[in-house]
């Protein structure tokens, strides 16, 4: 009998997977001892069911990507976390492998491009040329790579996840990941002793230990808040059903808990822009008002929380202190230093992750109390790269944003308008955060948002064409147009 050409391909992927699986199971057997032989014989099937389906549907890999992230460093493969591996680069290892191997094996080698290829290419090697006469050279190449992975990884999403469905299903899982981590965060800061003694004599006065969740930084933890609360606060104001609405208002109570007992007052005016985004798009403020009303009965059920939301309060309005409060000062002199970088060195700048060697030509550390790392990735990039790496980045970002509210107006249904929406205002939002805090271009949970922004563009581009009911991507167009596998948004709009 004669297999055909899928039975063997088929085949193939399936002897692959049992391959990568069994040298996972024997690598982690070998580094903790048999004692996990009994885990292994349960998690092998699991394993090997899961990773069939990531070569099935391989947006899978996204999905896990997505919630790795959100994960942050919590495992480590070697003992006593000498090398650590964190989730998120396991999985991105293992989807660019498995997808590599399937598209090998399916002979598929098409690659969509997004349209900024060109500023691109042109702004990464700004930042590899800059390291010629900047002060740390080994440290930015170190931050380079990562921001050549950042790009590399908003390729891969977008070229994996190609219809409507399953980008809401991509958001789903993050919500209920969110939900998880906000509870332990209004748990861990709920449960701190110490602090609430702390608290109560000194009639709630004092900051509350600062949750960090998966990450040692509350401001990092606070940021991963934005995605799940986008999505769960447009159904909220949507027209879904009522069961949809009330579990995703919810959600939204628990993570909007997670947020607030991290302190991240930069995190709070980003979800403050998006949440007022979203209100204003449905014309419609009643989530403002449930979640006082929300607030009214948790403080009448928990009276301990009402410190949490004291501290909450007063940390949100030293915003305004000025250079009375340290931190405000500090990102003061950082965007002062910034400027003086810019007019001495205004064409080429600094070089990349110059900034921090740079900083003591202008203020020292004394004055920041230590803080030499910039905190706004606008002036970071002004003060390193000058002004032709600010003009790259403004046409990145114009292209980004440009796309981003074009899929709300170009929006049919109503989990295209949900998904729109979110994608814009989480953009928005962590783009805010960033003009506030440092590592704007490193952010996995920012650059996820712009490429699912970009596969929904061309979701809704395909909206025209159905196989079995499934979104399609369209046939390139005549000769002499660009066709929807290579050209971006912009091209085509």
């Amino acid at each position: 009998m004669q297999l055909s050409q899928g039975n063997i391909q088929q085949g193939y992927l399936l002897t692959g997977a049992v391959a990568l699986s069994f040298a996972v199971v024997l690598y982690l057997i070998w580094l903790t001892g048999p004692l996990l032989l009994p885990l292994a014989l349960v998690a092998v099937p699991l394993a090997l069911y899961g990773y069939w389906q990531t070569f099935v549907k391989p947006w899978l890999w996204v999905l896990l990507i997505g919630v790795a992230s959100f994960l942050g460093n919590i495992m480590h493969l070697v003992p006593e976390g000498v090398i650590p591996l964190t989730l998120f680069q396991l999985f991105l290892f293992a989807a660019v492998f498995s997808i590599l191997i399937r598209r090998l094996i399916e002979k598929d080698f098409t690659f969509r491009l997004m349209g900024f290829e060109a500023e691109i290419i042109l702004f990464l090697g700004l930042i590899f040329l800059s390291l010629i006469w900047a002060p740390d050279a080994p440290d930015g190449f170190r931050d380079g790579v990562r921001v050549l992975i950042s790009i590399f990884f908003i390729y891969l999403v977008f070229n994996e996840v190609k219809r409507t469905n399953e980008i809401k299903l991509v958001l789903i899982a993050l919500v209920v990941v969110a939900v998880l981590l906000g509870a332990y965060g209004v748990y861990q800061n709920v449960t701190n002793v110490g602090d609430t003694v702390r608290n109560m004599l000194g009639g709630g006065r004092f900051l509350r230990g600062r949750v960090t969740g998966t990450t040692s930084d509350p401001n990092r933890f606070a940021t991963m808040f934005f995605i799940p609360m986008a999505f769960t606060a447009c159904i909220i104001l949507s027209k879904k059903q009522a069961w949809h609405k009330m579990m995703a208002f919810g959600a939204f109570v628990i993570m909007s808990g997670g947020i607030i007992v991290t302190y991240s007052r930069s995190a709070w005016v980003g979800a403050i822009l998006m949440l007022v985004i979203i209100a204003w798009y449905y014309r419609n403020v009643k989530l403002f008002a449930y979640f006082g009303i929300m607030i009214i009965v948790v403080l009448i059920a928990f009276p301990q929380l009402s410190f949490t939301l004291l501290n909450a309060a007063q940390r949100f309005l030293d915003i305004t202190a000025g250079a009375g409060d340290d931190s405000s000062r500090i990102r003061l002199l950082l965007g002062l230093a910034a400027i003086g970088m810019l007019l001495d060195s205004w064409f080429i700048g600094v070089g990349f992750r110059g900034f921090v060697e740079s900083f003591t030509n202008y203020y020292s550390l004394h004055e920041s109390i230590g803080v030499a790392e910039p905190h706004n990735v606008v002036y970071t990039v002004l003060a390193e790269l000058g002004l032709i790496g600010i003009i790259l980045y403004g046409f990145i970002m114009f292209k980004i944003f440009r796309t981003a509210w074009l899929n709300i107006g170009l929006s049919e249904t109503e989990d295209e308008k949900i998904i729109a929406l979110t994608c814009f205002s989480t953009i928005v939002a962590f783009f805010v955060f960033y003009q506030f805090y440092g590592g704007g271009l490193n952010d996995n949970n920012f650059w996820l948002m712009c490429a699912l922004a970009y596969s929904l563009y061309y979701a809704g581009k395909a909206g025209g064409s159905k196989v079995d009911g499934r979104d399609i991507i369209p046939p390139p167009e005549a000769p002499g147009n660009p066709s929807a596998e290579t050209a971006g948004p912009a091209a085509q709009a």
